[in-house]
């Protein structure tokens, strides 16, 4: 993760440690991400996540935990918290941390079956558009992190044709900026474990 995290753009690695303890010392000095794996005296991801949010509430926190119920152990009353499986490729990795700073939380869901189905009606609301098959595809290299000028290379288009893309799906999500179509993506299982490497690696 670390070699990642270095080749990044526009990321920092403010400190780095392998146990828990280490972890608490710089609870009072919080980067915008703190990304939690397996732990030296505390194996488990999901439980370190849970103690730290318990003296940290307020941090912004991404668990790298294969677990089945890792989203059970911090999700539910941490509104600032990912949960990433360890299969996750590099992309979905720094998108996941980009997401978190954004403020945003997420559960990546490795069981993916199709486009995502519009969500239900809230109060009242009428229920969202179905975005296009080609909308769709620019969501996803939306979250590869693209700018509107690579999204026109790998799809072909003008680059005004992408702009008009990514403002109707927008539209049609009620979303308010491309950050939160990120979140939107994790949370209707739009993104697959592993997809956004090969996405980003295809020409």
């Amino acid at each position: 993760m670390r070699k990642i995290l270095d080749e990044a753009t526009g990321l920092e690695v403010t400190h780095q440690v392998d146990t828990f303890e280490g972890l608490s010392r710089h609870a009072r000095d919080l980067p915008d991400v703190v990304v939690i794996g397996c732990l030296a005296d505390v194996p488990r991801p999901s439980v370190a996540a849970r103690r730290f949010l318990d003296s940290s509430p307020t941090a912004s926190v991404l668990v790298v935990d294969d677990s089945a119920d890792a989203a059970g152990h911090v999700l539910p009353d941490a509104p600032r918290v990912g949960v990433l499986p360890l299969s996750s490729g590099p992309d979905e990795f720094l998108s996941a941390i980009r997401m978190l700073a954004a403020g945003y939380a997420f559960f990546a869901r490795p069981d993916y079956a199709g486009p995502p189905e519009p969500r239900s009606a809230e109060r009242g609301r009428p229920p969202l558009e179905r975005i296009t098959r080609r909308e769709t595809d620019v969501l996803r290299l939306l979250v590869c992190g693209q700018t509107n000028s690579e999204m026109a290379r790998r799809l072909s288009l003008t680059e005004s044709t992408v702009k008009f893309h990514v403002q109707n799906l927008l539209r049609k999500l009620r979303l308010p900026n491309r950050a939160s179509a990120v979140a939107y993506a994790y949370e209707t299982g739009l993104i697959n474990v592993g997809e956004l490497s090969e996405t980003a690696r295809r020409p």
